[in-house]
């Protein structure tokens, strides 16, 4: 913590939640709906009328590889949007590589910047919060919806990733 930026607090996740405008949840994707449901308990009533940018991948090793939440009736970020039920939910930020999270201009690919495909609640502000936060780190924001529409496009995209990167 000596090391860092000037102006940065560390508290309580429930504080942080209290005191952010926005909340990121950037932390390794709980598996299990009992996981997810207590991730979102840990924000406590400061995640009201919040938008929160879900970035997790509930990908997990197992013998066989990497796997995804397959089998469930629902998505992890549709079990988080509804133990959230006061918070606006978004997924972003999880369907590139890491490589490029700090080059949203593109210079890895193709020179170009970007897109960052985003999905969530059908709140014309919210979505506007949340198309600010991906365009100031660098990318092109692209409003899929509904939420449950980019965890099928990205299923697609992972589950035969998954397969090879085992």
């Amino acid at each position: 913590m000596a090391d860092r930026p000037e102006g940065t607090v560390a508290m309580p996740v429930r504080e942080a939640c209290e005191w952010a405008d926005v909340i990121i949840v950037a932390t390794p994707g709980p598996h299990e709906d009992a996981g997810i449901q207590a991730l979102a308990a840990s924000f406590g009533a400061g995640a009201e009328e919040k938008v929160v940018l879900d970035t997790t991948n509930p990908l997990t090793p197992f013998k066989d590889g990497l796997e995804v939440r397959w089998g469930q009736d629902k998505s992890a970020g549709e079990v988080l949007s509804e133990a959230l039920p006061g918070s606006f939910v978004f997924k972003a930020f999880n369907t590139i590589g890491v490589e490029h999270m700090s080059r949203g201009d593109g210079r890895l690919i193709q020179g170009e910047q970007l897109s960052m495909a985003f999905a969530g609640p059908d709140d014309e502000d919210k979505n506007g919060v949340a198309a600010e936060i991906i365009s100031r780190v660098g990318f092109k924001p692209v409003r899929i919806s509904p939420s449950r529409t980019l965890t099928r496009i990205r299923a697609r995209i992972l589950k035969p990733r998954a397969k090879t990167l085992s």
